[in-house]
């Protein structure tokens, strides 16, 4: 039996592949399996190599142009190459695409691609479309008795016997929970509460849930920072689980900031920009000319980095990506509305259209104030192409898995797709697992493609650094000022929300970063599975002394050649061992 934890595009693609190879397969979700979570929320479309003209080479060699130098190649090709075909299935079994006059399939053009291969569904409602049509077909096997459906239930720990996942404990999914997938009672439960005793307790309601393997598909961690785009339960919770269990996790470090959201957090897609949109600061200036070829339509990486330096710059008014800030960028829609006739942004985006009307904003006769928000993050448990993690009998697709496939940038629209190409290879993969008779399927660190790091980021509780350092840190942190990406002083990082928002934003510095993990690591000790979480990606933060891709150190501004690679954690407790029934 393999047990699939999440119901988003990875998650259902993963299902639906065991069961087409004959596995028996439980799916559980912390939501109804309606919802859809952050799929649902997709907006942009799935970037495929379908159209006249376009290969899979052509959209590799995109692909590892905007991942900044660290993109797994071979990872990035199975991405284009299984990801077109998939697509082209998806297509034939009648999967809805917006489409030209003729019937061919409408292609857009998004951010750092270098032709039009963005299909979408309704506009700016592919993610939703995508969801339903595999939620669709994932109700009828549950309804032909092959697929188990167990929704509102969370995960609390993995299941780990003589070194191989073998199972999860599962709970309700309470109010207090709402979509996380982990139960904030697995944390310590004091400064020496012994980590691998928490990481092998449960909730007294909680059940085991016995599988030959068990596939992670919990989604990424965008939702840990204040201003997002993502749906709340995506807070890293389904990776920390893993890295409980003793998987290796990497590259947590890079977090794609989308250049354009709300102040509500509510995104306005790429597809905007590639259809003629312009960014402008409030002088009205179109500052992206001059700083990149492809201007607004960088990678997101840059055209974020670009519009956090306008503002820091004092070039419009406010002192950083804060409250003070908001408005201070303006994305400029009206040309689209001008050359394409009246109408045409409430045609071609009608989401967008209606969030905007919501909030006051008329697009069609004037710019809306935007700003980045955390979107997409590229780190996760390190896995292979197929799926496998450092654990046997461990699994994992989608947002929540790192195979390198992004680098350390994501292009835009490729993020469906992962979920649709990974998920199958995973579901795919899971059953084979299960059918071998549970050979050793765990994959090493050179296997998974990441160096590990010299030292293990410490448990909960471990105070050998010392409280004196730690204030130390703080006051340092202090006389660095209030600057985004830096902790201005211990008021700042009082709560855990703070210090992410400002050690772990578009900007770091070593400063900020070390008054951070002081702050992660002390909630942490008090049981705040958030804490926790963020203190892994601080140390993944503090650990890249430089710049590349989404990862941006104020302190290191350079790429150094010598970090042209991927890099991969360890808790040092779970070298302990944990989990067992």
């Amino acid at each position: 039996m393999i047990l699939v934890v999440g119901a988003g595009v990875a998650g259902l693609s993963c299902a639906l592949a065991a069961v087409t190879r004959g596995a028996d397969v439980v799916l559980a979700t912390s939501g109804r399996l309606r919802d859809g979570g952050n799929t649902a929320l997709a907006q942009g479309g799935i970037a495929a190599a379908v159209g006249p003209g376009d290969t899979a080479e052509a959209h590799l060699a995109d692909t590892l142009s905007a991942g900044a130098g660290i993109v797994n190649t071979a990872a990035a090709r199975v991405l284009t190459t299984e990801g077109a075909r998939i697509v082209r299935e998806l297509l034939d079994v009648g999967l809805p695409v917006d489409r030209a006059s003729d019937g061919s399939v409408s292609l857009g053009l998004e951010g750092a691609h270098g032709v039009p291969r963005i299909l979408h569904s309704g506009g700016d409602r592919t993610g939703a479309a995508l969801h339903t049509f595999l939620a669709d077909r994932a109700l009828a096997e549950v309804a032909g008795g092959r697929l188990q459906l167990r929704e509102e239930v969370a995960v609390a720990s993995l299941i780990v016997e003589a070194g191989q996942v073998v199972g999860a404990r599962l709970r309700p999914a309470t109010a207090q929970s709402g979509p996380s997938a982990l139960s904030e009672s697995m944390a310590p439960s004091g400064p020496s509460a012994p980590f691998a005793a928490a990481a092998a307790a449960a909730p007294a309601d909680a059940i085991e849930q016995r599988a030959d393997a068990v596939v992670l598909a919990t989604g990424g961690y965008a939702a840990m920072f204040p201003r997002t785009t993502n749906h709340a339960g995506a807070r890293g919770e389904g990776i920390l689980i893993a890295a409980r269990a003793g998987a290796l996790v990497a590259d947590l470090e890079f977090v794609q900031f989308h250049p354009t959201a709300l102040e509500t957090g509510e995104l306005v897609s790429e597809a905007v920009r590639g259809a003629g949109a312009v960014l402008r600061d409030a002088a009205g200036r179109r500052f992206m000319q001059g700083r990149h070829p492809l201007a607004e339509l960088a990678p997101r990486d840059v055209v974020a980095r670009e519009i956090h330096r306008v503002v820091r710059a004092g070039d419009a008014a406010g002192p950083g990506l804060g409250a003070d800030a908001l408005g201070a960028v303006f994305l400029d829609a009206t040309p689209i509305e001008r050359e394409r006739g009246a109408g045409s942004l409430a045609k071609m985006f009608p989401g967008i259209s209606a969030a905007l009307a919501a909030h006051g904003h008329d697009w069609t006769r004037e710019p809306i104030p935007v700003t980045p928000a955390a979107h997409y993050t590229m780190g996760g448990v390190a896995s292979d192409t197929l799926g496998r993690s450092s654990l046997p009998g461990l699994f994992v697709a989608g947002e929540a898995a790192s195979t390198g496939v992004h680098g350390a940038n994501r292009l835009a629209s490729n993020s469906l797709l992962e979920g649709l190409v990974f998920g199958e290879r995973a579901g795919a993969a899971a059953a084979a697992f299960a059918a071998s008779g549970h050979q050793d399927w765990g994959v090493t660190a050179a296997g998974l493609g990441v160096r590990l790091a010299a030292e293990p980021v410490r448990r909960p509780g471990d105070t050998a650094k010392g409280e004196a350092a730690a204030a130390k840190r703080i006051a340092d942190g202090a006389a660095e000022g209030a600057a985004e990406g830096t902790v201005g002083g211990a008021a700042d990082v009082s709560g855990v929300a703070d210090a992410i928002a400002a050690a772990l934003g578009i900007e770091r510095d070593a400063a900020g970063l070390a008054a951070a993990a002081h702050v992660f690591h002390r909630e942490a000790s008090r049981g705040s599975n958030l804490a926790e979480f963020a203190g892994l990606v601080c140390a993944a933060a503090r650990a890249r002394t430089e710049s590349r891709g989404a990862h941006q150190r104020a302190d290191y501004p350079a790429t150094d050649r010598d970090w042209g690679g991927r890099r991969a954690l360890v808790l040092e407790a779970a070298r302990e061992p944990v989990g067992v029934g």
